[in-house]
Parts: C-alpha cells; sequence; structure tokens
C-alpha cells in the first residue's frame, strides 16, 4: 500500500502514481494498480457574484482553482479505460448523502464538514474526528462497488 497527499494544487496527490512516470526526472516513481482516493476539497462552489474587485478577483482565483481540481478526475477514468490502472474508487466529502449505496447510522452528515474552511488554520479535533470519519465512511461506502480483492 502506498500513500500520498495533495496539496494546494493537485488535490488529489495523483501526481506521483502517475501510471508511465520516468526515474530519470524523479525518485516517485509507483507502479499501483488500483487507486483509492478521497477528495477533501471544499465541494461545490456557493453561488455568489461579487461587486467589487478584491471579491472578484478571489471569486476568479476560486473557478480557476476548482477547474484545475477538476481536471484530476478524468484522468483516474482516461488511465482505468486505457488500461494503465485495474482501476480506482474516488469519494469526496462533499458528495450527497442521500445518494450513498449504503448510508453507516452514524453517517457525519455533509452539512457537518461542507462549510469547513481550507485555510490552512489549526484544526481543533471536533472537526478533524468529522472529517475523518466522514472520509473513512464514505470509502466503505463506495468501495465494495469498484473494488473486488482477488
Amino acid at each position: 500500500m502506498l500513500l500520498t497527499d495533495g496539496g494546494v494544487y493537485d488535490n488529489l496527490g495523483l501526481s506521483v502514481l502517475e501510471p508511465g512516470r520516468s526515474p530519470q526526472y524523479t525518485d516517485h516513481v509507483y507502479d499501483v494498480p488500483f487507486i483509492i482516493s478521497c477528495d477533501a476539497g471544499p465541494g461545490e462552489l456557493p453561488l455568489k457574484a461579487p461587486h467589487f474587485m478584491l471579491g472578484r478577483m478571489i471569486r476568479s482565483f476560486e473557478v480557476v482553482h476548482r477547474k484545475s481540481q477538476d481536471s484530476s478526475r478524468p484522468r483516474l477514468h482516461e488511465w482505468a479505460s486505457s488500461g494503465r490502472i485495474d482501476g480506482f474508487a474516488l469519494a469526496y466529502l462533499g458528495m450527497k448523502d442521500e445518494r450513498l449505496p449504503t448510508r453507516p447510522a452514524d453517517l457525519v452528515s455533509r452539512s457537518t464538514v461542507a462549510s469547513y474552511p481550507t485555510n490552512f488554520a489549526a484544526m481543533n479535533q471536533t472537526s478533524f474526528d468529522a472529517l475523518t470519519t466522514r472520509g473513512e465512511q464514505l470509502m466503505r461506502s463506495i468501495l465494495p462497488l469498484y473494488f473486488r480483492p482477488l
């Protein structure tokens, strides 16, 4: 098992898992057959139309950053459909609760974590527990649909 974490730009942490990376350019070359990924990004952007310059600049950055993050999801589909990986499971904290294949009785709701800021401030234990528990619950719900161990 290989664990990787994303960051500000590569939220899913997929760049180090790219099939066919050359060891000539990086020491981080891994050949993994199946990728399990959980996107802890902020989810859908709120509908808003700022009127002043600073607000518009911030909103522009948010939209461009969001599009950059969205571009990594199709890469997973392309890698799987081309046979470069055997498959993947992708959960994201903003998944709608009512659309989960199975819902644990103690599910941490989407609304509990949806507005958590991604501002690098220290996280209190309650928020940490809610975010990590929801991520695990989501993955336990969807993983059986996509991963069949040999």
